[in-house]
């Protein structure tokens, strides 16, 4: 467990061990209970895949540690800040974040579900891209907290008298500082991430998946259709001849003005890569090199100066799909945001 922990944490750490105390197991064990009085099923499923729990304070990347699983490193175990088991909920819910983890973990070893290994998606609440393995992890882990949050809100007047009135629910853990989550106050809510990564997914090419891995997205999507007021919709994979709503630079979709126009910023070195179908577009002024996909490689070429309105339709009328398409449109505009906010672009 201290192995686990010890590779957990960047920078400065305290690698001593929290010894936890009889009120501590108490705790823990309540909010199993918890779990499974909520959950009946599901609670005692993820319950299954945890043999250990141990409690330590740390700060990683992305902030104070909250929880982690151990995965491969440390199969079916958890550590988790004592703060945690605050109350019997918190309990609960962090044992299902990890426990939901681990049980994937443990299902991800009998097969694949991805195709592709090196597909980086931008995530506006972390500091640096996943890989699209990890999306679908976290994807799985929201759809649960999806029932869960349900499950609370039906809670009868019994369970509160025995483990008190649950916290308000909704919120997860804050967006890492310096992301355009925190920066926007978005994307704090199981909901806000949960679209967010489904929506993703279904804009992906359809390659991106195994025949497993497609079944075990529309699962995923079965599951926030019966608990979100409004759920994605759309064939996992997206429309054939349609383009991928994402390009692989960080950030997020977002609404633009049509009549808004964007040029390319300068200076900026840009190398053609023909055979891989890719542009990498390199600033002197920050050394960051970006590698375009042929979808954003257009998007970004189509950026003279000319209006949102007017890439719509000529990125449109290149691939020859209609500039009346909603899909299109979003694809464009989420190309164009997320070419700004690598700072290749400038609307004016």
């Amino acid at each position: 467990m201290l192995d686990l922990y010890r590779g957990s944490f960047d920078g400065e750490r305290t690698e001593e061990r929290i010894i936890p105390t009889a009120r501590m197991c108490a705790a823990l064990t309540r909010g199993a209970d918890l779990l499974v009085l909520l959950l009946p099923s599901g609670g005692t499923s993820v319950l299954r895949h945890i043999s250990m729990v141990g409690f330590t304070r740390g700060n990683t990347p992305e902030g104070p540690l909250q929880s982690l699983s151990g995965g491969d490193p440390l199969p079916s175990a958890v550590l988790m800040a004592p703060e945690r088991l605050a109350n019997p909920w918190l309990a609960a819910e962090t044992l299902l974040h990890e426990g939901a983890h681990l049980k994937l973990f443990d299902a991800l070893r009998a097969g694949a579900v991805t195709t592709t290994s090196g597909h980086l998606v931008p995530i506006p609440w972390r500091r640096g891209p996943w890989k699209l393995i990890r999306v679908l992890v976290a994807l799985h882990f929201y759809a649960h907290m999806m029932v869960f949050e349900a499950a609370v809100e039906q809670a009868g007047a019994q369970v509160r008298r025995e483990f008190g009135q649950p916290p308000a629910i909704g919120s997860v853990d804050e967006p890492s500082p310096g992301t355009e989550a925190a920066a926007a106050g978005t994307h704090r809510t199981s909901a806000e991430r949960a679209r967010y990564l489904a929506e993703y997914v279904l804009a992906m090419p359809a390659g991106c998946l195994t025949e497993d891995g497609h079944r075990f997205v529309q699962w995923l999507l079965s599951v926030l259709r019966l608990t979100m007021t409004e759920p994605p919709a759309g064939p996992v994979g997206g429309t054939p001849g349609e383009p991928p709503a994402g390009n692989g630079v960080l950030s997020s979709p977002r609404e633009l003005a049509p009549e808004r126009a964007y040029d390319k910023v300068q200076p900026v070195e840009a190398f053609p890569l023909p055979d891989l179908g890719q542009l990498v577009a390199v600033s002197p002024d920050t050394s960051r090199f970006h590698w375009l996909n042929a979808h954003s490689w257009m998007i970004y070429a189509l950026c003279d100066g000319r209006p949102v309105g007017e890439v719509e339709s000529a990125y449109a009328r290149s691939l020859g799909l209609s500039a009346q398409s909603s899909r299109t449109r979003e694809a464009v505009r989420r190309g164009i945001a997320e070419l700004a906010a690598a700072g290749l672009v400038a609307g004016s």
